[in-house]
Order: structure tokens, then sequence, then C-alpha cells
């Protein structure tokens, strides 16, 4: 492009003279200007500053450069926004004689390429079309980087919590909860385990009438249940009530628990408690005592017969003694629709040994009685001479049994009597004249006894009537 060597801070100007340049216009009859937006445009005398930054092809640009804050600097150098270039640096009346530089007209210098962000091409370069400088970066705001991170985690303690709630969820349904306590407390009679059954679930049974829930009961597998499922669990508020079912001897029986949420344990889980301990009545009417042998355990059943246990089989028999014999029996206590609720019944037979035992100690007692030789001896023996005829007097009487009398015990075990036996009698006293005679009485041959059995542990004892 041709100089124009009229245009104003052309090259030889005097950069001191303020009055021979043509000075901006004013108002709007001259070109708009716009310090810092891309959307608007300068024009100086009639050439126009596009906003791609390129001079207008008709109209020569005088050297000079802009500012976007309408800031100029000697030297072509641009000032960056919001800062002032240095007073001494100002050019007089807003003019620059320099090369490139800005002119007071405002036009832009074909040397150089305008950006708004207040960038400058190099002499001789051409900015892209469409297109200024790139922005220059922002420093970083420290303030923002806090506030992300604190957000990072917040999120992250949100999504623990979360999780936390899960599982927490998981494991009381899973492990604390209804169904689960009483997966636990059947599965734990199943095994035989009437220890840890009676510590999960307190029986209210004394001491003396829970004979029936210790382990030794439960020794047995055919005796357990098996097989132990929860069917169905209702739940409102702190209480619940769970079905579940269990096999035994070769059926299958039902039942319901009800549970009492007590509160938390371990800080997050439910503390539930079941109600009532499983307990069913196991009853026995026994003939003889008060004692039987249950699944080979003795075992005292007490006045009424009756004992709390576990749902099991029961074999019921004769208790650990050598005196009686039973025929055994079972008992299925359960519980449920299909159980039965009747007693068992254990008739005690008594055994020879129990009859050895009576005669023994009948024997002894007349034994004992035959000893004496005074008209009087023990009244159980019956043995007493008290009178005799053609005798005024019996001062002494000598007993020889020549065979003991049988005993017969009942079939319940609980009494006995005699038959049989003979004793004979020789007596010594004074006729009625006060002669000493002595003489032999007719042997007694009709010996009977009568009396009841008891028996205390291992020892019988007899009370005569």
């Amino acid at each position: 492009m041709a100089s124009d060597e009229n245009a104003p801070g052309a090259q030889g100007g005097n950069p001191a003279d303020n009055t021979g340049g043509a000075q901006p216009p004013q108002g709007d009859e001259g070109a708009s200007y716009a310090p810092q937006g891309d959307q608007a445009s300068y024009a100086p005398q009639g050439g126009q500053y596009t906003p791609q930054g390129q001079p207008d092809a008709n109209t020569q640009q005088p050297q000079g450069q802009y500012t976007p804050q309408g800031q100029y600097t000697p030297q072509g150098q641009y000032t960056p926004q919001g800062q002032q270039a240095p007073q001494e640096q100002q050019a007089p009346q807003g003019q620059y004689a320099a090369q490139g530089q800005y002119s007071p007209q405002g036009q832009y210098t074909p040397q150089g390429q305008y950006t708004p962000q207040g960038q400058y091409a190099p002499q001789g370069g051409a900015y892209p079309a469409g297109a200024y400088g790139a922005a220059a970066p922002a420093a970083p705001n420290p303030n923002k980087k806090k506030i992300i991170l604190i957000s990072s985690i917040a999120g992250a303690v949100v999504v623990l919590l979360i999780i936390a709630t899960v599982v927490i969820n998981v494991i009381n349904g899973s492990t604390y909860g209804p169904q689960a306590v009483v997966e636990k407390y059947l599965t734990t009679i199943s095994a035989g385990n009437a220890k840890e059954a009676n510590s999960l679930v307190k029986t209210g049974v004394k001491k003396e009438k829970a004979a029936l829930l210790n382990n030794k009961i439960l020794k047995e597998k055919s005796s357990r249940i098996s097989d132990p499922k929860v069917t169905k669990t209702a739940t409102e508020g702190d209480s619940a009530r769970v079905a579940f079912s269990y096999k035994l001897d070769g059926t299958t029986y039902d039942g319901t628990l009800t549970l009492s949420n007590q509160g938390k344990q371990a800080v997050f889980f439910d503390d539930w408690k079941i109600d009532k301990p499983l307990l069913v009545d196991v009853s026995v009417y026994i003939s003889q005592g008060t004692e039987a042998t249950v699944n080979g355990v003795n075992v005292d059943f007490g006045e009424q017969g009756t004992l709390q246990a576990y749902p099991g089989v029961y074999k019921i028999g004769a208790p650990d003694s050598k005196w009686f014999e039973a025929e055994d029996q079972t008992v299925v206590a359960a519980t449920g629709s299909k159980a039965g609720y009747q007693p068992a019944e254990l008739n005690l037979a008594p055994t020879d040994a129990l009859t050895e035992e009576v005669q023994n100690q009948l024997n002894a007692m007349i034994d004992k009685c035959a000893k004496e030789t005074s008209k009087e001896v023990d009244e159980n023996c019956d043995m007493d001479v008290t009178y005799v005829i053609g005798m005024s007097e019996v001062t002494k009487v000598e007993r020889k049994v020549v065979e003991y009398p049988t005993v017969t015990v009942d079939d319940s075990g609980r009494s006995f009597e005699t038959e049989g036996g003979e004793v004979k009698y020789t007596v010594t006293g004074k006729d009625y004249s006060g002669e000493k005679v002595t003489g032999d009485l007719e042997p007694r041959t009709y010996w009977t006894f009568y009396g009841d059995i008891t028996i205390d542990g291992d020892k019988v004892v007899i009370e005569y009537w």
C-alpha cells in the first residue's frame, strides 16, 4: 500500500506538534468508539475498524497502537487493563509520532494488529481473520479450590453414610432382626444345646423343676427337632410375631413366638428378645413313686407329675433303680395344631430284687424278736406270750422259727403281705400250786404280716400295719 505523506502521524511528523493533526471526532457525528467490546467499531475519517482487527482496504491507517482501556503507551507497548502508563511516556495531546503508534485521529497502523484483550501482533504479522488473540489466563482462585475440596469431602461423607445405613439395615435384618433371633433359638434347640437355649431366653423355671432342660436329656439326635424354618414374620413397631415349623419324629409341626424390641445394642443394632421360651409340658403318671428315667436320665417329676421341656421325643422308663421295671413309654412333646397332650402312663412292676429285699427285712425282724426271752417283744413280730393255760405265771419264753412267712409284693410295688411260716414256743413258769414248770406250746403255723413299701433312693423302707 502506498504511503500518504499528508496522513496524520506519518513518518517525519513532529511528535511535539499537537496542532497539526486532526482530533478524534466528538459525539455521534464521527465514528463510534467502543474501548472494550469486540462488537463496536471505531471509524476515523471515513476509514472503518473491523472486529477482526484488520485495517480497511481503502483507508491507510496511521501507525499506532490502541489499548482496550483507551490508554496508549510510547514505543508501541501495551498497558494491561486497568493500569495507567507513566506520565513521562504519554504523548502530548494524545498523539505519538513514532511508527506503529497511535495517532490522534485514532487510526490503526498497518504495521501491527490489534487484539481486543490488549495483545499486539508483531509487525508485519497478520492476525487470523475472524479471530482476536487468546484471552490471558485468569489467576487461580484458592477459595474455589477449598470449596471444591469441602464439597468433595461432604459428598464422600454422604455416600459413606448411605452405605453405612444400608449395611446396618442389612445386618439388622440378617443378624439382629426377629427372624434371625428365632432362627438362632430354634437352631440351638435342634443342636441339643439346652444350656445355651436357656441363656437366649430365660425359662423362668425353678431349678428343681428344670430337670428336662439340660443337654443330657437332648443328647440323642433322634430326640431333637430338625429342619427348623421361619415361615412368616410380622413386625409392628416394637412387637413382632414369627411363625415357624420343624420336624419331629417324622411329622412337621408348627408354632409361633412373639418378640419385643428392647432398644439398641452395640449402638446401631436392634435388640429383639423372645417374650416366652418355647416350652411344652411333659406329664407322666407313675404307679410307684415320683421318679422315672427320661432319655436314660433319672428324673423326679414331683407330686404333680409334670415338667416343662423343649419340643422333642422323650422316652420315659422305670427309674434308675433295681427295685422296679416298666415298659418304656414314648412322648412326643410338640407345638401347634398337630401336637398331642396326653400324659404317659408308667406302670412300674416290682422286680424280684424288691421282693427279696422285703423278705430279707421281714426275716431280720423275726430273728430279732425270736432272740427275746421276755413275754412281750416288738409288737410288729406278733410273737408275744402273755398267758398259758395251766400256768399261773410265765417267767421265760423261748422262740424258735421253723419257717419264715413268704412275702408277696403287690403289682404296684407299694405294699406287701405274707403267708405261712412256723414258730415254736417253749415257756417256763409256775403252775397254780407254785411249782416251776416248763413246757412247749402248740407251734404257730399261720403267720401273716402286712406292710407298705417306700423307695427312698436306693433304700427300701417297710412300714408294718
